[in-house]
């Protein structure tokens, strides 16, 4: 057997020259320049021809419409200002304000809205003040009662930061009577804390423009807590994300009892995006299912035992204590 053997020279790469590679440099860095200000005029340009219609309906009003009293008016009215001549400034939020008013008026959606600074501000105060309500301690030997006013990031972590005395109880009352509901991560984070690892907690339906998809969000935990029984007081003030804990501890747990009236039924979520100056749009974009595809929306969640709601806590102790409530 023969191999053959290659016997040419072999070519040596010659070294660039200080001044060469300095070259090669600079037109590396010009053809990424020019490229990148190629893609940003493309952007821009597709940005002005699909806003085109706005562009010059805003210049229109906001520099050229006569009756300025008129704007001075309607900013006064929907955005709590004087803009002080400074159409153009305030204009976006204006017609943002006008547009969330007709969908709550004709679309009976309530949820999607324009904040305003001092609105949105007095909100998340309100958001804490109703945290600092969270409570937790032994109402009945061997029986814990731990009160959710709310499902917010601050109610979470109230939870999270007491999971391991409160799983020292055999059974716990989950008071829920005033929770109106709040971020749906946080009602997925505390229920999963009774739910093992990827169980469903609930479903979202949202849109990407043409494409309806779907998000199953699922129990990050393992089990955290771990009961007995579980009874859960409910009224016709709980909603929406508190309601999204009901139904998930109720599909996954057989051990979970609901006393008191039937809820609201609020199975639809929204997101809150900031805004320029303070102002922020809140739009409704979730459709929330229950882990077997069911709403609860307009239709609520009917108790296991019907009871009035102010006296539901002692029904709950007399339930767990074997006593008919």
């Amino acid at each position: 057997m023969f191999k053959l053997k290659w016997r040419g020279k072999r070519r040596q790469k010659r070294a660039l020259s200080p001044m060469d590679a300095l070259r090669r440099k600079y037109l590396r860095f010009k053809i990424i320049t020019l490229s990148a200000i190629a893609l940003l005029a493309i952007g821009l340009f597709s940005a002005v021809y699909i806003n085109y219609d706005y562009l010059i309906f805003k210049t229109l009003i906001a520099g050229n419409y006569i009756h300025t009293s008129t704007l001075d008016d309607m900013m006064t009215e929907h955005l709590g200002i004087d803009p002080q001549g400074r159409y153009g400034r305030y204009f976006d939020n204006l017609v943002i304000s006008i547009v969330t008013r007709e969908i709550r008026a004709q679309g009976n959606d309530p949820y999607t809205f324009l904040q305003t600074p001092p609105q949105r501000i007095a909100h998340e105060n309100l958001i804490q003040q109703e945290a600092t309500r969270a409570r937790f301690y032994e109402v009945a030997p061997g029986i814990a009662y731990l009160n959710l006013p709310n499902t917010s990031p601050y109610v979470e972590d109230f939870v999270m930061a007491r999971r391991n005395e409160i799983n020292a109880f055999d059974n716990i009352i989950i008071d829920l009577r005033e929770n109106l509901g709040g971020e749906l991560a946080s009602s997925q984070a505390i229920a999963g804390l009774f739910l093992e690892r990827r169980a469903v907690v609930n479903f979202e339906q949202a849109r990407m423009d043409f494409w309806p998809f779907t998000r199953e969000r699922r129990a990050s935990g393992n089990q955290v807590l771990e009961f007995e029984n579980i009874v859960i007081l409910q009224s016709t003030a709980t909603a929406s994300s508190a309601e999204v804990i009901i139904t998930a501890l109720q599909y996954h747990l057989d051990n979970v009892t609901t006393i008191g009236e039937t809820t609201y039924g609020k199975a639809v979520g929204q997101v809150l995006i900031p805004l320029r100056r303070g102002f922020a749009v809140n739009g409704t974009v979730i459709i929330v299912e229950t882990p077997d595809g069911n709403t609860v929306h307009n239709v609520g969640i009917t108790p296991d035992i019907a009871h009035n709601a102010d006296n539901a806590l002692e029904a709950a102790i007399q339930f767990l204590q074997g006593e008919r409530p």
